[in-house]
């Protein structure tokens, strides 16, 4: 919990003293940039964040095979999304700035297959370690990205600074890996166990895709519908959204475990406490919403500057769908708890269809709002109404309704 409130008070503050910085325009660059490079990482993972720390708490003994699998099946999965992507770039017409740009920053997606180390502490139930690591990375490139903004840096600066966040990680988890002398790992390599992986991530691979379609996405189209000023003025209105999404799944990711337990003996508390935790998440952010759409316009100019007086409207529409976004957080849970992890990419990629879909209609009418509704009605769709069309969902729907209504609606 400590690391990510760090992440967030990095996330809003040091993005915000950027984003007054750099300006709409230079801003909207780096948001288009980082939004590629996010589809990037979300494929190169390949899901082993779920499927081998799994598969290393179920086979222990086999663990520098299972890491150095997995390393090596996200080190070519990140190579190709690297070559795939560059092909693209560079075949569109786009400012030859921004694809120098993109071609650098995606390098850091390469390093993140020192990801194994972390998923192999959180096997190990060992999580501090891992935060730890991740908090002396995001402290250090934090200070360099405030350093950049004292010195008057060039926006490329700030580029590689992005892409160090990756570097300066995988050197520190390599660096635990040899102080818990678990190196060696990098040797190892099955091809029987990498197809076994590759059949259990695919649903996990889509789901994680489709997730950054519809949260991301819109600023790739908004770039190309719009430009990149609009990126900017939308990108930090989503800065806020994005900071109390974090609190959300923060609460979600530390209180949901012991809720689990619960499943194992009395089914009836089990789901009284669930109810709870979805009420607690969804009201705090109804609160949040209402509290920010009164002073939207006062808070963006205040934390962002006079030139994102404009993102005050967006604000007022991203905030709402926090809250949906906060009952999603518990329900892909509740999803994993119950072994329905396909259930939950089907949505995803369903909802992330009908995000390009609503784009497509609403940003030539509405601008950056249209976006905005679109990412609200999809989140929405994903997180509640899909639930009603789901016979194996009724028990998860009733009580989602118990957390807003106080009683069962269907």
């Amino acid at each position: 919990m400590a690391e990510q409130f760090l992440r967030i008070l990095s996330g809003v503050f040091v993005g915000i003293y950027i984003a007054r910085y750099l300006g709409p325009e230079q801003f909207g660059v780096l948001s288009y940039i980082l939004a590629i490079s996010t589809f990037m990482i979300a494929i190169s993972r390949l899901g082993m964040d779920a499927i081998l720390v799994r598969e290393l708490v179920s086979t222990p003994e086999r663990k520098q095979m299972l890491m150095g699998t997995a390393f090596w099946m996200m080190f070519v999965a990140a190579l190709f999304c690297y070559l795939l992507v560059g092909i693209v770039v560079w075949s569109t017409g786009e400012i030859v700035s921004v694809k120098i740009y993109a071609s650098i920053i995606a390098v850091g997606t390469i390093f993140c297959s020192f990801l194994v180390v972390d998923f192999y502490f959180q096997s190990q139930v060992k999580a501090k370690y891992s935060a730890i690591c991740k908090s002396i990375a995001l402290f250090l490139m934090s200070i360099a990205k405030l350093y950049l903004v004292f010195v008057q840096a060039d926006l490329i600066w700030f580029v590689c600074a992005f892409l160090m966040d990756h570097v300066v990680l995988a050197v520190i988890f390599i660096v635990a890996a040899i102080g818990n002398r678990n190196i060696s790992f990098f040797k190892f390599f099955c091809g029987q166990q990498a197809k076994q992986m590759l059949k259990s991530a695919w649903p996990l691979v889509l789901g994680a895709v489709a997730i950054q379609v519809y949260m991301r996405i819109d600023q790739v189209m908004i770039r190309n519908m719009l430009g990149l000023h609009e990126v900017g003025i939308y990108s930090a209105a989503v800065r806020i959204y994005e900071a109390w999404a974090i609190v959300t799944a923060v609460i979600t990711v530390s209180l949901l475990p012991a809720i689990v337990k619960l499943k194992q003996g009395d089914e009836g508390n089990y789901h009284k406490r669930l109810t709870q935790l979805f009420r607690l998440v969804i009201w705090m952010s109804v609160l949040a919403a209402v509290v920010v759409s009164l002073i939207s316009e006062h808070l963006m100019v205040l934390a962002f500057g006079e030139e994102y007086r404009e993102s005050a409207p967006v604000v007022d529409i991203v905030m709402w769908t926090a809250v949906f976004a906060a009952m999603g957080s518990v329900s892909a849970r509740y999803l994993n708890v119950e072994k329905m992890e396909k259930k939950f990419a089907l949505r995803t990629a369903l909802a992330a269809v009908l995000n390009v879909g609503l784009n497509l209609l609403l940003i030539p009418v509405y601008g950056v709002k249209g976006a905005a509704i679109a990412t609200l009605v999809c989140t929405f769709f994903a997180n509640y109404m899909m639930d009603w069309f789901d016979q194996d969902l009724k028990s998860l729907l009733k009580i989602k309704h118990r957390a807003m209504f106080g009683h069962p609606f269907s």
